[in-house]
């Protein structure tokens, strides 16, 4: 079953604003719910960025993304300059060789996840089991070190653990703590996180129960 959420932002302590809703299974909402919380009385809050996801969306955000970041990894942005619509980017990436194709593909499928309904592997936001989340204090977005969806090795979820990795600009060991904050609550509440991306959770679908050494209990669904 879906449910709806009504996501907003704490403005002061009886203030709040609306800014977007976002669709999750009903046990996956109850535990954000619940990570809500539990954040609260550390003096913090949850943002939902994104839940469930239709396949157009997800071939959308897939080539969008594409273009964005991946393709300038392999010095080709160049080749995409001109490609403003899902159609043009697609184009432009048939045109490459099969080598750099492949290559661009699947570097670009490490965040971006493509775009199917196969109940096997769908993709994880069609399940309503995956969820993209910030961490929040007094309505504001906290410093986790990178923005949304950046496509580096600096957004993975355990990068402020490495012992050498690059310093993040500003405070850096309260950029780490915002971060190890929202990681653990997440996980408390029973969410796994995915690797390269430190707003990224999953319950109850197939990267979920990869990490649990499970079987997934949601497919693709739509609302």
């Amino acid at each position: 079953m879906f449910f709806g959420l009504w996501v907003f932002a704490n403005k002061g302590i009886k203030k709040a604003v609306y800014i977007h809703s976002a669709s999750l299974r009903e046990e996956v909402l109850e535990k954000i719910l619940h990570t809500r919380e539990f954040l609260k009385l550390q003096g913090f809050d949850l943002m939902v960025y994104d839940g469930w996801r239709s396949l157009e969306l997800q071939e959308n955000l897939f080539w969008y993304y594409m273009r964005l970041f991946t393709v300038k990894n392999f010095d080709l942005q160049e080749h995409f300059n001109d490609a403003s619509s899902t159609k043009d980017i697609r184009e432009c990436y048939n045109h490459l060789s099969p080598e750099v194709k492949k290559l661009t593909f699947e570097a670009n499928r490490t965040y971006v996840s493509w775009p199917t309904s196969d109940p096997s592997y769908p993709s994880p936001h069609s399940t309503g089991g995956a969820v993209d989340v910030w961490l929040y204090k007094d309505g504001e977005a906290e410093n986790l070190g990178v923005p949304f969806d950046w496509m580096k090795e600096e957004a993975g979820a355990f990068y402020h653990l490495k012992i050498k990795r690059k310093r993040f600009s500003g405070n850096d060991a309260k950029i780490c703590r915002n971060r190890t904050t929202l990681l653990l609550s997440m996980i408390n509440k029973s969410f796994t996180c995915y690797g390269p991306e430190l707003w990224h959770f999953n319950f109850g679908n197939q990267m979920d129960a990869l990490v649990k050494g499970k079987s997934a209990c949601y497919s693709y669904i739509e609302p």
